[in-house]
């Protein structure tokens, strides 16, 4: 009876999440804090419908499964490629603002509260994490995420993905217990270090050796459904054997993701989880509205020092993130609203701080604190992002009339290896390979995606851009530049597939030519309704091939009796 109250509750959080999320959304504001205000709304501190004491352990779980699988598909992004993308500037940035932000926040709460180093070291931690999940999706709703801020704030995103596991070490060992008790007190195995290590070399061995053979496999590539169980399977027992050694599921989960990077299936792995992902996530940001205990908040004026120490955080990581920005060769505005950009605290702060207060560095008063402080300044990122570009403009022009900049910062020269007016080839059997080489043959630069692997090296090979994946998802079409492109050419066999491939296509880039290739006359109309330009109907044009063959042939037969 208990369980299925729990997942009555379960449902009425998604539900009511996403519903304030759609009220919201009408007026403009981010669905992330329709989430967050979702669950403060039916959460234990103020209407109590959910989240009551039974059910405590079951949200964090599945907040934590929600973390891992957005560290995992974060971590299939982290390659040999996208690092040598940032370039070294890219690196330098974003561990300035690690060290800096956290070595002056920790001198900050030392000096003005007294607590002790462990504590203040937690704090500092987590007010120098940023949220990736916020910031890359109002980025990229905002198409912003190629431009120069863009670039800046995902640099320094990607370094903190990085800090985060020496943190979490860091912490651990700072707590007042012991790593064995820690992790029995918190439901994990108690193992000594040793077991930690082997299971962690175990499940590099699995990702590294196993998976790749498994996924390459003739029937996985055959049957779409496996692909995504393997891709689930793999990022949940990940996390759940780092929490089995002793170490966190959101770790485990992102170094599977940073391990599996380097294979060609790591970006069809990426767009298989993404749907789980979503509901996941929003269940995570539901749940931290879920935390917040707004009894604590609004007593004692509570709020006032929360809201004080949220303002000085945000004020305080922009300030550094700007001037690292502009120190590095950025402009001014550029440094703004990268600054801006960075200046929420983020999800991983929530893992820190749960380690941190099972570990007594922060006592319950601390917690909710920083707790609070993190919901507040997620709420506040939205449209921190939007006023930023206006905001560094007018900062720029004032510092320019009152003498301080004299003259125009040096943009960043560095471009990004970005493809553009190109052809995306959706398949590379017999039909995409010509379809290919008459692009090269007028000089026009190739995109090619296939489920083949031995297909996708032979497109390489051929001089073509490639990647391993299914084009009817639309998170394949946009890696592959789609919205950049000059054409997309369909030659999948499979018409359902080759349907959904145009139908999103058509979603993403709605002028762009669309050329298909249909093996048989009747799927012509689909075809055409999904939005593609030209169908080319292998059964007539092999039909107009030979007859025209015929007819040279009998022709010249004819010439020759006369």
């Amino acid at each position: 009876m208990m369980d299925w109250q729990l997942l009555g509750e379960f449902l009425f959080l998604l539900s009511s999440a996403v519903a304030v999320a759609a009220i919201l959304e009408r007026f403009g504001v981010s669905s992330i804090v329709g989430y967050l205000l979702g669950g403060m709304l039916v959460g234990p501190g103020v209407l109590g419908f959910v989240g009551s004491t039974n059910s405590e352990d079951s949200y964090a779980v599945m907040t934590e499964l929600g973390v891992s699988l957005l560290l995992f598909t974060i971590g299939l992004e982290i390659t040999p490629g996208k690092l040598k993308l940032f370039g070294i500037r890219g690196g330098v940035i974003g561990l300035a603002q690690v060290l800096l932000t956290t070595g002056i926040g920790l001198v900050m709460i030392l000096t003005f509260t007294g607590v002790s180093l462990g504590t203040a070291f937690a704090a500092s931690c987590m007010v120098t994490m940023s949220s990736t999940a916020v910031v890359v999706r109002v980025l990229s709703d905002r198409n912003e995420l190629d431009a120069p801020h863009g670039r800046d704030a995902l640099s320094i995103l990607l370094l903190q993905d990085f800090a985060v596991v020496p943190m979490l070490l860091i912490v651990s060992m700072l707590g007042e217990s012991s790593l064995d008790t820690t992790i029995t007190e918190t439901g994990g195995s108690e193992l000594p270090s040793a077991t930690m290590l082997f299971g962690m070399l175990g499940l590099v061995v699995l990702t590294v050796f196993l998976l790749p053979k498994i996924l390459g496999s003739e029937i996985f590539r055959r049957n779409r459904d496996f692909p995504v169980i393997i891709a689930l399977t793999t990022a949940l027992t990940a996390a759940w054997a780092s929490h089995t050694i002793g170490l966190s599921a959101e770790l485990g989960a992102f170094v599977a993701g940073i391990i599996l990077a380097r294979t060609d299936f790591a970006r069809q792995l990426r767009a298989d989880v993404q749907a789980l992902k979503a509901v996941f996530l929003t269940l995570f940001f539901a749940s931290v509205g879920l935390l917040v205990d707004v009894e604590w908040l609004l007593s004692d004026g509570n709020w006032s020092e929360v809201l004080l120490f949220t303002l000085v955080g945000i004020l305080g990581k922009s300030i550094i993130v700007s001037s690292i920005v502009v120190l590095s060769g950025g402009r001014v505005r550029q440094g703004v609203r990268s600054g801006l950009c960075i200046a929420q605290i983020g999800e991983f702060s929530f893992v820190i701080g749960s380690i941190a207060f099972a570990r007594g560095l922060l006592n319950y008063e601390g917690f909710q604190a920083l707790v609070s402080a993190t919901v507040l300044s997620l709420v506040f990122t939205p449209g921190l992002i939007a006023v930023a570009g206006r905001f560094g403009i007018h900062f720029e022009d004032a510092l320019k009339k009152i003498g301080v900049l004299r003259s125009r910062m040096k943009v960043d020269p560095e471009e990004l290896d970005t493809p553009c007016d190109h052809v995306v080839i959706a398949g590379f059997g017999p039909s995409g390979e010509e379809a290919a080489r008459m692009m090269h043959l007028v000089g026009i630069q190739t995109y090619v995606i296939d489920l083949n692997r031995t297909l996708v090296e032979n497109a390489r090979q051929l001089g073509s851009r490639a990647d391993l994946g299914n084009s009817a998802q639309r998170e394949i079409l946009e890696h592959a530049h789609l919205g950049s492109a000059r054409a997309l050419i369909v030659t999948v066999p499979d018409p359902h597939a080759a349907v959904a491939t145009i139908e999103q296509a058509r979603i993403i880039a709605p002028d762009i030519l669309i050329c298909a290739r249909a093996r048989f006359k009747k799927f012509n109309d689909q075809f055409e309704n999904a939005g593609a330009d030209h169908v080319v109907v292998e059964e007539g044009v092999s039909g107009t091939l030979l007859g025209s063959m015929a007819a040279s042939v009998l022709g010249k037969s004819d010439d020759d009796q006369d």
